[in-house]
């Protein structure tokens, strides 16, 4: 294709074209430096949301924990609050026996 342009033209286009070239090559390498930053930056926020990830879990697993210890003190002072009712029933009845 370049036997077809007239020799003027080349010498005026082909230093050009040469420039342009080097610019994409340079653009094309910043192309590739931003893409590995990203694809590092990627890594770096995976790992720490799998971080905050985890330590969530650990502290809704705490709070589960919480939650049924006080249920079972729940159950515990339900439990006791019959036993106090029938106490009182029962010293009801004594004190209408003696």
């Amino acid at each position: 294709m370049a036997s077809k342009i007239p020799a003027w033209i080349q010498r005026i286009l082909l230093p050009e074209l040469e420039s342009i070239r080097g610019e994409l090559k340079t653009v094309n390498a910043r192309i590739d430096a931003l893409k590995i930053s990203m694809e590092e930056m990627d890594r770096r926020l995976t790992s720490q949301i799998q971080s905050l990830r985890n330590e969530m879990i650990a502290k809704f697993e705490a709070v589960n924990s919480r939650i049924d210890s006080l249920e079972k003190g729940l159950d515990v002072a339900e439990r006791l609050a019959v036993i106090e009712a029938k106490l009182r029933e029962h010293d009801e009845i004594l004190k209408k026996i003696t």
